[in-house]
């Protein structure tokens, strides 16, 4: 099993209609797959962590999501081999972390609130992964 997990840039800010299109393909393609993961967006930023056999991770993202006209900034968090997936049951779960009740969430985290610089957020595992597991646990997700 291998998990990736990568931050971006949206070239335009998306419509809530653009998000739920982005998801319902991101879920046709991923269950295709058997990829699962989580995207979360934010004030035009996306975290994804997608989980899955390793060479079709790799294939979706080198192949799909580093070359989408719709996003910038990318940035490999991480690329690992994990025992288990985090995500098991979603295909794709998805959140937009400007909704006001997420904020309210106990364990919320900052981490999407503060500013990106590059050094910052590729040293800040603790940071994605209390965010990622916050919506795993069931209390707010897709």
């Amino acid at each position: 099993m291998f998990r990736l997990v990568y931050l971006s840039t949206a070239n335009t800010p998306f419509s809530k209609a653009e998000l739920t299109s982005l998801l319902q393909v991101s879920r046709s393609n991923n269950q295709r797959l058997s990829i699962t993961g989580m995207l979360l967006y934010k004030d035009d930023n996306f975290i994804q962590i997608l989980e899955g056999e390793k060479e079709a991770v790799r294939d979706l993202y080198d192949q799909h999501i580093s070359r989408d006209p719709r996003h910038h900034n990318l940035i490999l968090l991480v690329e690992e081999k994990v025992s288990e997936r985090l995500f098991n049951q979603w295909s794709m779960g998805f959140h937009d972390l400007n909704d006001p009740e997420v904020h309210a969430l106990p364990g919320y985290s900052q981490f999407m609130n503060e500013a990106w610089p590059k050094t910052k957020v590729r040293h800040d595992a603790a940071g994605y992964m209390e965010l990622l597991k916050l919506f795993r646990s069931g209390r707010v997700g897709g």
